[in-house]
C-alpha cells in the first residue's frame, strides 16, 4: 500500500526565504538544484545552515476516481509546507513526528504531478525546541511515501497515524486491547479484527462497528522486558458488504508499569531497576538522516553494554527504533522537545500537538513506559505560568494514555521544593556534579537531600556524564582534562551512588554515543558533545563503556583499559581491567598477578614497564584481552589537553574549605548566586553592568537558576580567569538582605 518516493528529488536552498501562508507565491525559487535521495539533511560540519530550503519531485498517479491519495512525511525538520501542482496541501510545525496530507483533489491522473516542499530549520517562538545542546539539522531526513486507498478508508491524516490507534492494558488476568479507528467516507462498513499471539496463532477474530471498542484476551502473555519481549499482532480490515476496502496492521503488547517513591519501578508487579542509556538519533556521516540499518547498529550496542532501558531523547525518534526496543525488551522513556518554556499560546499549542503526535503514533509500543513532557525548562527560571502549563500537559498525557507514566527531567538547580517536582508521576534529574559543578561525591549529597525533603516523589537520574576526547590520557585524571581516564573514573565513582539507593528507580547515562551539537567547541573537539561512551561513528567503545558492561552484561568478557594510553614514562604503572568475571589474571614480561573483585573493576598496581613496547595480557577462564604499551623516556605531550582559551576555573581558586569560604562568604553575593537572585538587587546589577554590559544583558535574558559562574563559563572567550576573580571580589562586598 505504501509507495516510497525517496529517490530523485531536486533540492535547493533559499537563504532569504521566509515561511508565510503564501510562501510559494512570495518566494523566488533557487536558480540551481542538486539531485538528492531521501533521507536527506543539508547539514555539514562547519556549515550549519539555518534557513529555508525547497525539495521538488514529480509523481504519476494512475487514477483518482473513487480513490483517496495520501502523502506522508515521516519527519521534516522543523517547519514544513507542502504544495501539489501549486495547490497548498498543508503545513506542519515540529521536526520529529510523522504527518500526512490528503492530496486527492490536487492530483491529475496519468500525468506528472509536481510536489514542492518547503522546509525551514530556524528557531521560531511557536515551535519547540527553542534551544538545546544538540543540532537541529534541517531537511526531509526520514522517508516520504504515497498511499492510495478507496474513498472509504482509514484516516491517515489522524495525527500522523495509520488511522487505527491501538492501546493495550492489563487488568487482573485479562488483556484489554483498546482500539480507536478513524475512517473517512460514509458507507455501511464495519471492521474485521484479527489478533495473533506471539507464536503467530490466531486467537481472536470478530467484526465490530466503526467506533472505539475493547477486545479482551484471557491470560495474555506479558511483554516482560528482556526476559520475554512478547508482542501480539492486530490486523484491521475495513469492510463494506464483505468487500475489503482498506486494511492496516499494528503490533502491541501487554504489560503493567508502576512506580514507588520508596521502592522504585515495577514491571508486571516485579521490581525492575532501570539500567539505562540515553541517545540522540544522529550518526556520523549521515547526521540525522539515519536509516533502519543505523538504528539496528545502535540497538546492538545497547544490547552489548547490557542496558535494559533507553531514553530516546529529546524528541520523537524513528519508528524503527521503537520497533527494535519492542522486539528486544528495552524499557523506553519517550519525550517531546520541550527544552525552553515561554508563556506564549502558540508555543504551548505546539507542545500539545507534538505530545499528541508522540502518543497517538507510538502508544501501541509496549516498550514505552514513560511519556516525558519537558527537559530542563527551568534553566531559564521558573514561574507560575510554567507550573500551570506543565500541569496541563501532564493532564493531556494522562487523558490520552493512563497506562504509562508521565515524566519530566529537571536540572540540578531546580530546588527539591520546586512545584516542578510535583507535576508528573516520575521525576528525573540531570545532574553533573564532578563535571560542570561541585565534586563527584556531591551526587550522593544531592539525591539524599532530595529524598529527605520529598519522600513521596519517585526520583530517577535522567542524565549524568562527562566529555571525553580519545586523544587525551592521564595517570592522574582530573575534571576538565577531557581524558578517557577521567571519564572512566567519574562513572566508576558516580554510578554506584545511584545503584545502591532503592528509592532511585533508575538512571540513564548521558550519553551512549557522542552526538552532534553545532554550537560546541570543547575539549579539542568541534561540533560534538563528547559525553558518549561510544564515538560518533560507533567504531570506538571508550573505556567507560566496558565499566558498564561489567556491571550489566551477562556475556563473559575481559577488557584492559587504557589501550589508547600507549606511552608511559614511569617504569612501574597501574593497569585497570574491566570484567564481569570474579577473578582476573594479569601477565606481562614474567609478571603474573591474580585478583578477585565483585565490582567489575580490577586494579593492578606496580606493574613493571621497561623501555620499549610490551604486551600486557589479562584473562579469566576462556576470556582474554591484550594491549601493547610502550615505556618511554619522557611524557607524551600529545596526551595533555591544553585549553587555548581557559577562561574561568573556580576550582583553581582555593585548596581547602577555609579559602573557599573566604572567596564565597555566607550571606554575601558572589558569582555562585543564580541569575534570578542577582537581577533582583540593583546594587549587584550595577556592579555587573560596570564589569560588562554584555554580561549584564545575558543575565537579564537568561535569569533562571543557573549560577553566574556557569554563565561566565559559557562566555569564556570574553573573560579571563582574573576578570572573573575581580568581579567576584566586588560582589562579595554586597551583603544579602
Amino acid at each position: 500500500m505504501k509507495q516510497y518516493l525517496n529517490e530523485h528529488w531536486k533540492f535547493g536552498k533559499i537563504p532569504n526565504g521566509k515561511m508565510t501562508k503564501n510562501v510559494l507565491d512570495k518566494e523566488e525559487m533557487p536558480m540551481e538544484y542538486e539531485e538528492v535521495n531521501l533521507p536527506h539533511t543539508w547539514y555539514k560540519d562547519g556549515e550549519a545552515y539555518q534557513g529555508m530550503a525547497v525539495y521538488k519531485k514529480s509523481i504519476r498517479v494512475e487514477t483518482v476516481v473513487q480513490k483517496r491519495i495520501f502523502l506522508t512525511f515521516e519527519a521534516a525538520d522543523r517547519w514544513c509546507q507542502v504544495f501539489v501542482n501549486r495547490n497548498f496541501a498543508g503545513e506542519h510545525k515540529g521536526g520529529y513526528a510523522a504527518f500526512t496530507f490528503e492530496i486527492t483533489d490536487f492530483c491529475k491522473e496519468q500525468q506528472d504531478n509536481e510536489i514542492i516542499v518547503f522546509v525551514d530549520n530556524r528557531s521560531y517562538n511557536e515551535i519547540s525546541p527553542l534551544s538545546g545542546d544538540f543540532t537541529v539539522y534541517g531537511g526531509l531526513y526520514r522517508g516520504v511515501y504515497l498511499t492510495v486507498t478507496d474513498e472509504v478508508c482509514f484516516d491517515r491524516t489522524f495525527w500522523g497515524t495509520c488511522g487505527v490507534v491501538v492501546q493495550a492494558d492489563v487488568k487482573e488476568n485479562e488483556g484489554w486491547v483498546i482500539i480507536d479507528p478513524h475512517v473517512l467516507g460514509k458507507a455501511n462498513e464495519n471492521i474485521f479484527y484479527q489478533i495473533t499471539d506471539p507464536a503467530k496463532n490466531v486467537i481472536l477474530e470478530c467484526s465490530m462497528p466503526v467506533e472505539k471498542c475493547v477486545l479482551k484476551i484471557t491470560d495474555p502473555i506479558l511483554w516482560d522486558g528482556m526476559e520475554n519481549p512478547s508482542c501480539y499482532h492486530l490486523r484491521a480490515v475495513l469492510r463494506q458488504n464483505e468487500k475489503e476496502l482498506d486494511w492496516v496492521e499494528r503490533s502491541f503488547g501487554f504489560r503493567k508499569v508502576e512506580l514507588s517513591a520508596t521502592h522504585g519501578f515495577f514491571l508486571n508487579g516485579k521490581k525492575f531497576k532501570l539500567n539505562g542509556v540515553a541517545k540522540h538519533q544522529d550518526f556520523d556521516g549521515v547526521f540525522c538522516a539515519v536509516t533502519e540499518e543505523h538504528c539496528r547498529k545502535d540497538l546492538d550496542t545497547i544490547l552489548d553494554i547490557g542496558a535494559n532501558s533507553v531514553r530516546l531523547s529529546h524528541y520523537q525518534h524513528p519508528q524503527s527504533m521503537y520497533d527494535l526496543c519492542d522486539e528486544n525488551g528495552l524499557v523506553v522513556w519517550a519525550e517531546i522537545p520541550m527544552l525552553k518554556f515561554l508563556d506564549e499560546k502558540e508555543l504551548f499549542e505546539n507542545a500539545c500537538q507534538q505530545m499528541k503526535e508522540l502518543i497517538y503514533q507510538n502508544m501501541h509500543h509496549p516498550s514505552i513506559c514513560f511519556w516525558g513532557i519537558q527537559n530542563e525548562i527551568a534553566i531559564f527560571g521558573e514561574n507560575e505560568a510554567m507550573y500551570e502549563k506543565m500541569g496541563q500537559l501532564r493532564d493531556l498525557v494522562e487523558e490520552l494514555d493512563s497506562t504509562r507514566l508521565s515524566a519530566c527531567a529537571n536540572l540540578y538547580c531546580v530546588k527539591p521544593e520546586s512545584k516542578l517536582n510535583r507535576v508528573t508521576k516520575a521525576v528525573g534529574y540531570n545532574i553533573y556534579f564532578g563535571w560542570y559543578y561541585g565534586d563527584m561525591k556531591d551526587n550522593a549529597i544531592f539525591i539524599e537531600e532530595f529524598h529527605r525533603k520529598n519522600p513521596d516523589v519517585a526520583l530517577g537520574i535522567t542524565e549524568y556524564g562527562v566529555d571525553c576526547n580519545l586523544a587525551f590520557h592521564s595517570d592522574n585524571p582530573k575534571v576538565k582534562d577531557y581524558s578517557e581516564e577521567y571519564q572512566a573514573l567519574y562513572h566508576e565513582t558516580v554510578y554506584p551512588i545511584f545503584k545502591k539507593q532503592e528509592y532511585i528507580w533508575g538512571s540513564f547515562i548521558w550519553n551512549l554515543f557522542d552526538f552532534g551539537s553545532a554550537i560546541r567547541d570543547e575539549g579539542g573537539t568541534k561540533y560534538r558533545n563528547c559525553k558518549g561512551l561510544v564515538s560518533y561513528d560507533r567504531n570506538v567503545k571508550k573505556d567507560a563503556f566496558y565499566y558498564y558492561k561489567a556491571q550489566w552484561s551477562k556475556d563473559p568478557f575481559v577488557k584492559i583499559a587504557g589501550s589508547r594510553f600507549i606511552n608511559h614514562e614511569q617504569r612501574m604503572i597501574t593497569v585497570k581491567v574491566y570484567s564481569n568475571q570474579k577473578e582476573v589474571t594479569l601477565r606481562t614480561d614474567g609478571y603474573v598477578q591474580k585478583q578477585l573483585s565483585d565490582t567489575g573493576v580490577f586494579v593492578f598496581e606496580n606493574v613493571p614497564l621497561a623501555l620499549g613496547m610490551h604486551k600486557i595480557e589479562a584473562y579469566s577462564k576462556d576470556q582474554n584481552d591484550q594491549v601493547f604499551l610502550c615505556g618511554t623516556t619522557e611524557a607524551d605531550a600529545s596526551y595533555i589537553y591544553v585549553d587555548r582559551n581557559p577562561g574561568i576555573n573556580v576550582k583553581n581558586w582555593f585548596e581547602d574549605a577555609a579559602q573557599e569560604e573566604k572567596l564565597f562568604p555566607t550571606g554575601f553575593y558572589s558569582i555562585r548566586d543564580c541569575g534570578d537572585d542577582l537581577v533582583q538587587n540593583k546594587q549587584v546589577m550595577n556592579v555587573i553592568s560596570e564589569f560588562s554590559r554584555k554580561l549584564a544583558d545575558q543575565l537579564m535574558e537568561r535569569k533562571g537558576k543557573l549560577p553566574l559562574e556557569r554563565i561566565l563559563s559559557y562566555m569564556k572567550k570574553d573573560f579571563s580567569d582574573e576578570d572573573c576573580r575581580r568581579l567576584n571580589e566586588d560582589l562579595i562586598k554586597i551583603k544579602k538582605n
